[in-house]
């Protein structure tokens, strides 16, 4: 049952101290002028939560440790599911005419795929709108892989997107012809989408101010277009910022991204590129030109390969006299920067300083193994792979039986389309540990981006197989902090019936 309160239900003070809590929390923003949203949402959820008045609902969720999943329940209620089928006439029409046309057209005589992104996707009106229209412009798919992922933070958006199933009202927009070809009414004021078309879309949860992709376990990584339409409006602004650049990873080269007019700086901001049509901006992502400064960096990459190794040599004939001798005189700082401190800043995305951390660690240690993996990872995140993958192979060397070490050297080969030597890495990963839920699901994407559904299916199968022996809120190993249970309601919507 929804509660109808007006803005003076919950003390003002109490707003403002929620309003803080919740943008700590989740990042979600609601400065003074958004309070009567603010108590809308707080209002229709506290039912939800138990409570019978709103004033209650509020001194809970500031006073109480809250679990993650309570959270996304309440986020839900604070953002607006409002879309309907092919929204923005004029975006769709160069979405048909130049964007899937273009990409169609150019990988016609090679390989065949298309990978699109509707993020915050409400009730899935948008990426079903765009999976029509990729039906219009291919009908007969045969040897194509096409990949639609449709996200969003609203478990009850999800279910309903799932379904398929809409009302008169989602259609305000949408020709009869289109309708007709598209729908089949089952009930009164109740539309069925058709099946092939829905099969062409898969949908599962993610939170958008939660910097989990691109990965390759939720299947957002070099995508060739991106929706994220009317969402950052609710975010602060350092989460604006952080979802935007986030989302520009996300793109492969000239592809891309889609967002509100009034979230145009953000994508700049992020080095995308305005491209503009009659009356829309779009962005894209243009490959920068080489410069020499990455001649210098690899150089210097390798004068620190060369230090690191005499220091090793130089530390090994040092003798105890000299090492007194040196402790007596140097004086340790009281705050040593270490292994978690440089975590941190990755896990912050402050990659430069986590890196400098990282050098100083691997210069006194040059055998610490999880240092040059998190070396390794920081190259990743900045797209530098060949490095990347040096220092993933020098950790290797150190430690040749860490699975979890052949997982990310495999990842770095998918990102640089190295699909055999990312097989032949995953595999070594489940010789050594036939219960890696990500090296499953990481090499059944690759076998379903080949075209392989059956082999596919086989990788899901046995991760969920491991996937139901978890609780659903235990994290899932080496799959950026996913829950078994998010990642099995992923699995299980790829899988077409």
């Amino acid at each position: 049952m929804k509660h109808k309160l007006n803005t003076e239900s919950i003390p003002k003070e109490q707003l403002a101290k929620l309003s803080k809590h919740i943008c700590e929390k989740i990042g979600l923003e609601f400065p003074e002028n958004k309070y009567k949203d603010l108590t809308r949402g707080i209002s229709e959820a506290c039912g939800e939560f138990g409570f019978n008045n709103a004033n209650e609902c509020t001194e809970w969720l500031i006073q109480s440790e809250l679990s993650k999943q309570t959270w996304d329940t309440l986020a839900g209620y604070l953002t607006i599911g409002e879309t309907y089928f092919f929204r923005d006439a004029g975006l769709f029409n160069f979405l048909k005419k130049t964007v899937l046309h273009d990409l169609i057209y150019s990988r016609w005589h090679s390989e065949k795929f298309l990978r699109i992104w509707s993020a915050a996707c409400c009730t899935g009106e948008e990426p079903y709108s765009i999976a029509m229209l990729i039906h219009q412009l291919l009908p007969n798919r045969t040897g194509w892989n096409i990949s639609i992922i449709g996200t969003d933070i609203n478990d009850k958006f999800l279910s309903k997107a799932k379904k398929g199933v809409y009302t008169q009202w989602s259609f305000r927009s949408t020709s009869a012809d289109m309708m007709q070809k598209y729908f089949k009414q089952t009930e009164t004021n109740q539309f069925a989408i058709n099946p092939e078309v829905k099969r062409m879309v898969s949908f599962f949860y993610l939170n958008l101010a939660e910097v989990r992709y691109p990965s390759y376990s939720n299947n957002t990584n070099e995508l060739d277009l991106i929706c994220c339409r009317n969402v950052l409006m609710y975010f602060s602004e350092s989460v604006r910022k952080q979802v935007v650049s986030s989302l520009a990873s996300c793109l492969s080269s000239n592809g891309w991204l889609i967002v509100s007019p009034g979230e145009a700086d953000y994508a700049k901001k992020a080095g995308l590129t305005a491209v503009r049509s009659s009356d829309i901006t779009v962005f894209r992502k243009i490959p920068p030109r080489p410069k020499q400064s990455t001649q210098k960096t690899a150089s210097a990459q390798t004068q620190l390969f060369k230090q690191i190794q005499v220091k090793k040599s130089t530390e090994n004939n040092t003798t105890k006299e000299q090492s007194k001798a040196k402790s007596a005189t140097s004086v340790k700082p009281q705050s040593e920067l270490t292994y978690e401190h440089a975590m941190d800043a990755f896990t912050k995305g402050a990659y430069d300083k986590s890196m400098k951390i990282l050098f100083d660690l691997i210069q006194k240690d040059p055998n610490n193994a999880p240092c040059m993996i998190l070396l390794a990872r920081c190259y990743g995140n900045l797209k530098q792979y060949d490095t990347a993958r040096t220092w993933c192979e020098k950790a290797l060397n150190i430690d040749s039986l860490n699975p979890g070490y052949y997982y990310l050297i495999a990842s770095i080969h998918q990102e640089q389309g190295n699909n055999n030597q990312a097989i032949k890495s995953l595999n070594q990963v489940l010789y050594l540990e036939p219960s890696f839920i990500m090296a499953y699901v990481s090499l059944g994407m690759i076998r379903r981006k080949m075209g392989r559904l059956k082999d596919f299916a086989k990788c899901v199968d046995n991760a969920l197989h491991y996937l139901k022996k978890m609780d659903s809120g235990d994290l899932v190993p080496h799959s950026d902090d996913m829950t078994a249970g998010r990642l099995m309601s992923m699995l299980t919507s790829m899988i077409k019936e």
